[in-house]
């Protein structure tokens, strides 16, 4: 490896635990040599350090914080140390497919003034069993579409143009939870390019002390909000208030907390986005329309469901063909529609049902295309 590699592969870990060893060989089994693989260590209590260390490779470049500061003001002293001119990111938990930082390495090549280019990737479960694949949208048009209401790329994956990234910042220390969504959305905000590729190349876990999953929370809901109130007040010709982006974000992620007003004007507002984005961000029609109609679809589906568990079968109808009457024809709220005529005892199993056919799908998915298949 040279001086100064090519690639720094940046992790931040506090107390790894039962996932830190695999993740670490994963980074390790790369079928690219030329990287440094920084881990800043944010003051674990548990052996952490030592697996790491258990390993003994010249690749690897330990860096212990002198006080617990969080995950992101560890990235911001990870960046300020890597000495590659890409960043790759890896978190403690999650994992690697061999070709990862190839692929990426060769697009950047072929990019070389994109601020950050990312893939998709497998969502697992504690137990590294596959729930679905996580595809992130490809060109630039898409990823402008998602920013206003979700993250665009899989930060477990993403490689950072450094010099880029630090001239825009770095991470915005006052986002703890979502500050991936943030950095993607300043990129975005500053003029700056994104890209995603459709190949799977890492695998995420989602357990209860991961960061996604505590994006559940109040404060991952109110990062979220603060993010899309920026995106809506600087892309577009729109003003809302911080309430009106908290209503958007529970739109999609916390649909039954809304009344029925609430809803109607997140739903209004959410729409009115598009038709009213600055010169630089117009989107063509065709995809803003599919777009729309492919969104909707979440929270009405999670609305109906909702409405038949809690005996409100009547409601669910109604919701469902409120949303046929706006949108057009769709099986999966056609499905719920269905199911509002078997009881609510069936309709409890909604959820599982659903997660089953994710599993399926992600596994015909994977047989299909054999060199995206987990380690």
């Amino acid at each position: 490896m040279s001086t100064y590699p090519l690639v720094t592969v940046l992790m931040t870990v506090y107390n790894g635990g039962q996932y830190l060893k695999s993740s670490v060989q994963s980074v390790l089994n790369q079928t690219f040599r030329d990287f440094e693989f920084l881990i800043v260590n944010d003051c674990s209590s548990d052996d952490s350090v030592k697996t790491i260390e258990s390993f003994n490779d010249k690749r690897i470049i330990i860096h212990n914080n002198e006080k617990n500061i969080g995950q992101t003001k560890s990235l911001n002293v990870g960046l300020k140390l890597a000495k590659g001119k890409y960043i790759a990111r890896m978190d403690a938990d999650d994992m690697a497919f061999p070709m990862w930082l190839e692929k990426l390495t060769e697009y950047f090549r072929n990019y070389p003034d994109y601020a950050a280019i990312g893939s998709a990737a497998i969502v697992i479960d504690e137990n590294g069993k596959k729930k679905e694949i996580r595809r992130s949208p490809i060109s630039l048009h898409e990823i402008v579409f998602r920013i206003f209401f979700a993250p665009p790329m899989n930060h477990v994956s993403v490689f950072l143009n450094k010099e880029i990234i630090m001239k825009n910042g770095g991470y915005d220390e006052n986002f703890k939870i979502t500050q991936d969504y943030e950095l993607w959305s300043s990129l975005i905000r500053n003029g700056h390019k994104l890209l995603n590729i459709p190949d799977i190349l890492v695998a995420f876990r989602v357990h209860s002390r991961s960061i996604g999953f505590m994006e559940a929370n109040r404060k991952g809901l109110e990062e979220k909000s603060e993010t899309i109130l920026r995106n809506v007040n600087a892309m577009t010709n729109l003003k809302i208030i911080f309430e009106e982006a908290v209503d958007i974000c529970k739109l999609f992620y916390h649909t039954p907390e809304l009344s029925t007003e609430e809803f109607k004007s997140a739903q209004q507002n959410f729409e009115k986005i598009y038709s009213n984005l600055k010169e630089e961000y117009i989107i063509p029609r065709r995809l803003v329309e599919r777009g729309i109609k492919n969104q909707m679809l979440k929270p009405y589906c999670k609305l109906a469901a909702f409405e038949i568990q809690n005996d409100m079968t009547k409601r669910a109808r109604k919701t469902v063909g409120e949303y046929f009457r706006r949108y057009g024809f769709h099986p999966m709220p056609f499905l719920i529609y269905l199911l509002t005529f078997s009881g609510v005892r069936i309709s409890k199993k909604i959820p599982r049902v659903y997660e089953k056919w994710l599993r399926m799908t992600t596994e015909i998915s994977l047989l299909l295309n054999r060199h995206e298949k987990t380690i």
